[in-house]
């Protein structure tokens, strides 16, 4: 049986370095397995700080010991999959063999608009994704790669030194609604996947999400035991309910509201021990790995209450 492994959203959006530094540290103390970092450019909805993805993980790099980094999720859109490659592979060096690697094929076509980033339609979107993840896959492995796509091209391309990690850095990849395009990509390339956003995906909702994985992976032969299963969860956590009550009232659920886009989040909201009997339910729905996203997380609180009567009971 796979061990359940926790993970913590650590969002750069209005933070300095030495604040996300300091919630990533909290979360490596008190139990994380990784981190996950989002890859944006700006907050669409207000003209707050946003720190890039990748210059963050690499600091935090340096500045951290034993807990994964990851990317939630890199935009396929924003850079060439061969420059992402190196990006890894020198990453996964830095951070002797820590890194995880999140990629999406990108969705928020504000962003990409307000910064002059071509926008394609969603069956573009993941078909690029495709490309790039066996791009990036194959210049971590291989030498003297050949590529020709309907997006990407390579020819006789080489990317040195390869990730710390054999064959590679484990590859991430998620979805917010199951498009059926997304779970077939997810079956033909996924190391883990997750179900997030800003909607709590149900116990049920994720069954039906793995089954059509399960599927996918048996008309391309593979064995879909060797992926593994996440969730990505909004979570209020305080030690008794009137701690979460006010907590609740303190940090309303997000909204956005995008072109062709539109979601209030669902959160899981708790004392420690309803939070454990949710969470288990996931568990027994075959999830394996859980993303939690705190609304206080800076205040470091929730990570100290998750970390010390959460993790252990699951673990």
């Amino acid at each position: 049986m796979q061990r359940i492994i926790f993970g913590a959203n650590v969002p750069q959006i209005g933070n300095d370095y030495e604040t996300v530094k300091r919630t990533v540290l909290e979360c490596e103390k008190y139990g994380f397995d990784f981190v996950w970092i989002s890859d944006h450019l700006q907050d669409i909805s207000s003209t707050k700080s946003y720190m890039e993805c990748w210059t963050t993980l690499s600091a935090l790099a340096e500045a951290t010991k034993s807990i994964r980094l990851c990317t939630i999720l890199l935009n396929n859109l924003f850079r060439h999959p061969a420059l992402v490659a190196k990006m890894a592979a020198t990453l996964d060096g830095i951070s002797r063999g820590r890194l995880d690697f999140g990629i999406g094929a990108g969705w928020l076509e504000e962003e990409c608009a307000s910064n002059g980033i071509e926008f394609p339609g969603r069956a573009s979107r993941v078909g690029r994704l495709d490309e790039a993840i066996e791009i990036i896959r194959d210049l971590w492995t291989r030498d003297d790669v050949t590529f020709e796509g309907k997006h990407y091209s390579l020819r006789n391309a080489s990317s040195n030194p390869k990730p710390v990690q054999r064959p590679h850095p484990p590859i991430w990849t998620g979805i917010m609604y199951g498009g059926n395009h997304m779970l077939k990509l997810i079956a033909k390339h996924a190391d883990v996947w997750t179900i997030s956003g800003l909607y709590r995906p149900s116990p049920d909702d994720y069954r039906r999400m793995r089954t059509a994985i399960e599927g996918y992976c048996q008309e391309i032969g593979r064995d879909a035991t060797t992926i593994r299963s996440g969730v990505g969860i909004g979570c209020v956590v305080a030690e008794d309910e009137r701690g979460v009550q006010e907590k609740s009232r303190k940090f309303l659920p997000v909204t956005i509201a995008t072109k062709g886009y539109t979601a209030k989040q669902m959160r899981l909201e708790g004392t420690p021990d309803q939070c454990i009997e949710s969470l288990k339910d996931y568990v027994t729905a075959g999830v394996t790995c859980f993303v939690m996203g705190f609304p206080d997380i800076t205040t470091n609180d929730p990570i100290r209450l998750f970390g010390d009567k959460i993790i252990p009971t699951l673990r």
